[in-house]
């Protein structure tokens, strides 16, 4: 008689394996758009200090700022987005519904913003607030 499994052994161990990874597929999935979310966060409050910087180093001797636009935000040089020097934009496409401020201007020298309040940052069940404070900090709340 030669040993070998049966169809019943390999039906079982199939549908073991099948139970395994219909339970764990969905947390990675979420395990990823929470990576994702983070990833877009980042790039954001990124996107905000490198146009206070530009700002404070008088780069192009010039104010920087960050417009949040409908699926994109936009580093710009200049006063306000309205008056930028289209040339020198940096736009950036995201996934996120962005609320509170919509553009932020950082003065020359010393970095203050022009307006103060917060950049929130939703996408499905994910949320994160970046506050903005009257002496230029940017935090991640």
């Amino acid at each position: 008689m030669k040993k070998a499994f049966t169809l019943v052994e390999i039906s079982v161990v199939v549908g073991i394996i099948a139970v395994l990874v219909s339970l764990t597929l969905p947390l990675g999935f979420n395990f990823y758009r929470n990576q994702q979310f983070g990833n877009e966060v980042q790039a954001v409050l990124e996107s905000l200090r490198r146009a206070q910087l530009k700002s404070v180093v008088q780069e192009r001797d010039a104010s920087y700022g960050v417009y949040f636009g409908s699926g994109l935000y936009v580093l710009f040089q200049g006063s306000s987005y309205a008056d930028r020097v289209p040339q020198y934009d940096e736009s950036f496409s995201h996934a996120l519904t962005t609320g509170g401020l919509a553009e932020i201007v950082f003065s020359k020298v010393e970095g203050i913003p022009s307006v103060t309040g917060n950049v929130i940052l939703t996408n499905g069940g994910n949320a994160s607030t970046i506050n903005i404070n009257s002496e230029g900090r940017i935090n991640l709340e």
